[in-house]
């Protein structure tokens, strides 16, 4: 019983409310003590700690991201300077030469396209990414994909949590070179576990990040699917954007029915924080700052009326820069210079942190240890996390008689914002 108070479990990031579900501690245990399980009541993954088997090593604590991470102290040691720096003359637009790779996947189908041609090249012999299978098309994992028929599978977004990183214990086990493929919190854990383990820091050769604003709990998808009239246990299959930009949410049931939703008619859900975890609203690092290469949706005025998509891209580094550079010059992808400037304006996690610190102490929430500055929050990041924390309690209840009048009044007020001070002031 004596492990009830061990300081050096994840026992710790449990007591402080700080998991970001990456699966990590699962991953590094050397016991195998702990076990990645779905709350049923948040909608989230959290970790299973087996206090028999507990050895209070504290290998899964140091690996843990969800306790914080000083972002300018590792890009430094990685990529040679800070992360501002870092981007000037390294951002691009860019997408799939595979027309329906690019059609089919969130935003220009960079990521898959990027990793196939890792394998194809040799660079590398296996991804991880996240794939939703098929006995279990709500819950993707984590898995490594060997072929570019795997990859194909696991292409596109996920809005809801993925406990990515348990799959780490496959790499550590099995010889080979890797790419790791994930949100930021995914990719800040496995830069912390190589530094504890020389042997994940050897055969991981590339990491991809995805740009992450936030998730989704499986609560969110469960209450759209409801108020589309859709059992959650039929569905077959479910893609939360495909069919060109800026997609649609598709699902296939086990009765033969088939949904095609607009992302227009279930963002709101996602963008107003009915359902994004609490860990996500204490998040600072939007870009994916420790990835070689970050890629997300290019929002950008030029490319409003682009529906096949395309994303932007940050390379960082000798290995992203010569990757990135390879690829571009075998023609897989079409890419474009992109001003850093304009990369910069979409950092509102890191800019807009200053607001949360102020904020979340104040509802006695625990913030993550972030020792890397902040500079002053912009006065609309205020409202923001007060919107975000009032929707994260309303999406609790799950009950459509509070968070359809909740969603109609930050909608008016988003649109009002957006026509007073400017689209990118009130959102980010």
């Amino acid at each position: 019983m004596a492990n009830l108070k061990a300081p050096k479990s994840i026992l710790v990031t449990l007591r402080q409310k700080l998991c970001c579900g990456c699966g990590i501690c699962q991953a590094v245990c050397p016991a195998g003590a702990i076990k990645m399980q779905i709350d049923p009541q948040k909608g989230i993954y959290l970790p299973k700690l087996n206090e028999a088997l507990c050895q209070n090593c504290g290998k899964c604590l140091k690996v843990c991201p969800g306790t914080g991470i000083n972002l300018d102290e590792y890009t430094e040691a990685l990529f040679g300077g800070k992360s501002p720096f870092l981007i000037e003359n390294s951002c691009y637009t860019a997408f799939s030469s595979d027309s329906l790779q690019r059609h089919l996947s969130t935003s220009g189908g960079i990521a898959t396209t990027l990793l196939a041609y890792a394998l194809e090249t040799g660079l590398i012999d296996g991804a991880l990414v996240s794939i939703a299978p098929p006995f279990s098309p709500l819950t993707p994992t984590g898995f490594i994909a060997r072929t570019a028929e795997e990859l194909k599978q696991a292409a596109g977004s996920k809005y809801c949590p993925v406990a990515a990183n348990t799959a780490i214990s496959e790499i550590a086990a099995r010889p080979g070179r890797y790419a790791v493929a994930g949100l930021p919190c995914h990719i800040q854990a496995i830069r912390k576990a190589e530094r504890q383990n020389p042997v994940l820091k050897e055969r991981i050769v590339l990491h991809l990040g995805i740009v992450c604003s936030s998730t989704m709990s499986f609560k969110g998808t469960e209450y759209i699917l409801k108020k589309q009239g859709i059992n959650k246990d039929s569905v077959t299959s479910l893609s939360y954007r495909t069919d060109g930009w800026p997609g649609n949410m598709r699902l296939e049931t086990s009765g033969g029915t088939t949904l095609s939703l607009p992302l227009k008619a279930y963002h709101p859900y996602h963008g107003h924080g009915f359902f994004t975890p609490r860990r996500c609203l204490m998040c600072n690092d939007q870009l994916n700052e420790l990835a070689d290469i970050s890629l997300g949706d290019a929002w950008l005025k030029e490319l409003e009326n682009d529906h096949e998509g395309t994303s932007a891209v940050i390379v960082r580094g000798s290995t992203g820069q010569g990757f990135y550079q390879s690829t571009v010059k075998n023609g897989c992808i079409k890419s474009r210079p992109l001003a850093a400037k304009r990369v910069m304006e979409w950092r509102n996690k890191r800019q807009d942190y200053a607001a949360k610190k102020a904020v979340l102490p104040l509802l006695g929430w625990k913030l993550p240890e972030y020792p890397a500055p902040h500079p002053p929050a912009r006065r609309i990041a205020y409202l923001y996390t007060i919107e975000q924390v009032i929707n994260y309690h309303l999406g609790r209840t799950n009950s459509s008689l509070i968070i359809e009048p909740a969603k109609h009044f930050w909608t008016g007020l988003s649109g009002l914002a957006e026509r007073l001070i400017g689209k990118r002031a009130s959102r980010g």
